[in-house]
Parts: C-alpha cells; sequence; structure tokens
C-alpha cells in the first residue's frame, strides 16, 4: 500500500499502539478518582501534559485535552461569540472554524484577503482590525495545499493594533512537524490533534495562554474535567498521544520529507503537460503538496489510484468530494479546480514509491482525458 493521504490522518506508531493497549490494561482507573490507583492514572496524564507543554514552550496549565481540533476550535469561537464582537478570519480555514463561525452571533466576522497561494494579506488585516475585534482566528498551515502563514508577522499587526485581542491558531497540520513555540509565534491559543502525528484519534488539545483564560466558557457541562470540556478523560489516549509526539521526533525527517515533495514535483513537472502546483514553494509544508491536472475529474482519478491500492486525497477530507472551497479562494483557474489531488506525505513514503505512483498518474490521466 502507498498512503499519502496523512493529511487526513496517519497510521498510528506500532510503538504508540502498544503503549496505549498497556495503559489500557494497568491504568484503567478514573483519573479523578481521590484513591491511589486513580492517582496513579492522573499523574499519567500530568506527564503527557507536561510533554505537550514543553515542546510548545507554554505552562502545563495552559494545556487542556479535547476530543481534537475541532472541539478546540470551537471551544475558543464560541467562547467569544457574541453580539458587541467582531472576528476576524479567513477563506482559508478548516470546515471546524468556518462552520463555528457560521454558527455563531458575532455582531460580524470579516475575511481577510488572500493571494493566489493562500497567504493572508497583511495590510489588509490591519485595516479591517477595528475596536470592536475580540478575535482573530488564522490556520497555520493550511490542510489543504500546505501554506504556511507567518504567525509572528501577523502577531505583531494584530498586538500592536489591541494587544486584548485574542490571537488564536489551527496549528494542526503544523504540530509536531514545525515550530510551535507559541512565544515565538505570539499567540494566545492554539488547537491541535493526535491523529495528524501519529496518535490515536478522538484526542487533541488546546493551548489557552493563562492571559485569556477567564474570556472561555465550556462547551459540556457537568464535571470538573479540563475545565472546558467535561466528561472522563480518555487517559489511554492522552497519554499516547504524547508519547506519539515524543517518537515523531526521532522518526519525521523534516529534510528527508522535503526531498519527497520536491521529488514528486519534478517528477510531474517533467512527465506532465495541462497540470499546475497548487502549494507555493517557498513558506510551504513538505508534507503536503496539491496538484491540479487540467481536463480530468479528481474523484475518477483518486478511485482509478486506489485499485493500485495508492490512497490520496481530492481535497480535505471534511469536503466529502465537493468543489474544494479553498482552490476556489484562490481564484483557480475553472480548468483546474475538477481536477485537484492533495498528496500528503510520511516517513514510511520512498521515492520508489512515488515512482511508481507517477507512472500509473500518466497513464490513468491520459485514459481520462480521451473520455472527458
Amino acid at each position: 500500500m502507498i498512503y499519502l493521504d496523512n493529511a487526513a490522518t496517519t497510521r498510528m506508531y506500532d510503538e504508540v499502539i502498544d503503549i496505549e493497549k498497556d495503559f489500557e490494561k494497568k491504568y484503567f482507573a478514573n483519573p479523578s478518582a481521590l484513591h491511589s490507583f486513580g492517582m496513579d492514572v492522573e499523574n499519567k496524564v500530568k506527564e503527557a501534559r507536561d510533554i505537550i507543554a514543553s515542546n510548545i514552550n507554554c505552562n502545563s496549565n495552559e494545556i487542556y485535552f479535547t476530543k481534537g481540533a475541532t472541539e478546540s476550535n470551537n471551544i475558543i469561537i464560541s467562547s467569544l461569540s457574541n453580539e458587541k464582537n467582531k472576528a476576524l478570519t479567513t477563506k482559508l480555514e478548516h470546515s471546524s472554524v468556518i462552520d463555528a463561525f457560521e454558527n455563531s452571533s458575532f455582531k460580524k466576522v470579516d475575511l481577510i484577503n488572500n493571494d493566489k497561494f493562500g497567504f493572508v494579506n497583511l495590510k489588509d488585516l490591519e485595516e479591517k482590525i477595528d475596536d470592536d475585534t475580540k478575535l482573530v482566528s488564522i490556520i497555520y498551515v493550511q490542510n489543504e495545499i500546505g501554506s504556511i502563514q507567518n504567525i509572528k508577522k501577523i502577531s505583531e499587526i494584530i498586538k500592536a493594533k489591541n494587544k486584548d485581542i485574542l490571537f488564536h491558531i489551527d496549528a494542526t497540520q503544523a504540530f509536531g512537524k514545525i515550530s510551535c513555540d507559541i512565544n515565538e509565534l505570539g499567540v494566545d491559543s492554539m488547537s491541535f490533534s493526535s491523529h495528524k502525528i501519529h496518535g490515536p484519534k478522538g484526542i487533541g488539545g488546546l493551548y489557552i495562554s493563562n492571559k485569556f483564560k477567564n474570556r472561555i466558557k465550556p462547551v459540556l457541562y457537568g464535571g470538573r474535567q479540563e475545565v472546558f470540556s467535561s466528561g472522563t478523560l480518555n487517559a489511554p489516549a492522552i497519554y499516547a498521544f504524547s508519547k506519539a509526539l515524543e517518537l515523531s521526533k526521532e522518526k519525521e525527517d523534516f529534510e528527508y520529507i522535503k526531498n519527497l515533495n520536491l521529488y514528486l514535483r519534478n517528477k510531474i513537472t517533467d512527465m506532465f503537460k495541462g497540470y499546475k502546483i497548487n502549494s507555493p514553494t517557498e513558506n510551504s509544508s513538505p508534507y503536503i503538496l496539491n496538484i491540479s491536472f487540467e481536463k480530468i475529474k479528481s474523484e475518477v482519478l483518486l478511485h482509478m489510484l486506489e485499485s493500485d491500492n495508492i490512497f490520496v486525497s481530492s481535497g480535505s477530507a471534511c469536503s466529502k468530494g465537493n468543489n474544494s472551497r479553498i482552490l476556489s479562494a484562490l481564484n483557480l483557474d475553472k480548468k483546474y479546480m475538477d481536477g485537484a489531488l492533495r498528496f500528503s506525505f510520511s516517513h514510511e513514503i520512498t521515492k520508489k514509491d512515488l515512482d511508481f505512483l507517477v507512472n500509473k498518474l500518466n497513464e490513468y490521466v491520459d485514459v481520462i482525458r480521451k473520455v472527458y
């Protein structure tokens, strides 16, 4: 199998599967229990919290566990949502952010302009910040095309206008891959997920600066766990998540992934006509490469590749095969819109895999174009 859909989800590390399984056997008590067995589990959760806090350079009491980045994004947006507040975001956000804003009660939600590679227009950002602006939410690494926003510069612009604006980033595709140091980035809150870094599904986290903690409201009530999302902690998944993060430092070679990305770019350039690379060359995550082929249907090509045990994506896993909202936001020429595929890498992919992929792409693109 050649799995190139890692931006949707990753295969758990074998070691992490074993760690979570062993935890389920040995530490099954409720970490909220007052007895010593429960306290043993609570200490394991604390260890996990410390590992994650250390990775992003924050205090341990600023890390909260959630079901994933979707819940984390919703917590922040719903907390600041009211008829007096204005928010700023972009057209390039994950659906969990876009949908949360669409179902909010903000006085106004302004969309910041972007260029053809998805980078925020910094002048437009500055002009749209006003006295009513209380929240700015921007995706760090765009999940379909891989653009890496200049978060530090964006933060400087926001804080120069008003240091009390909460600046939130969705770091789902960045966490465990590029630096998420909150002090270097200058962010007030950040969401992330375990299953993007070879950890278990259904667990993620939210960093919230202590400065802004009193503005955040719970999304679930009924207990005291994690303050903003009640429920018995999934301690085995939390611990496995932290261990996946530690292992990612050993297993994920950024330069290796970068070389794979460049290798595929060059192979496509050498072999194909009528294509467009939608991912930027600079300031782009090497883990994601989005390419459009003219005069094809990406869904058809996706299923043809699937017959050879090659798994790719036609966009975000949350778009469900609809025309990409992200590519539309880039003003991509319509002739390329239907033919976009996203290839997302991991340490398990080899150049031999990519050679096989390109040969199959060449074969199938030609077949589809003949009947298009």
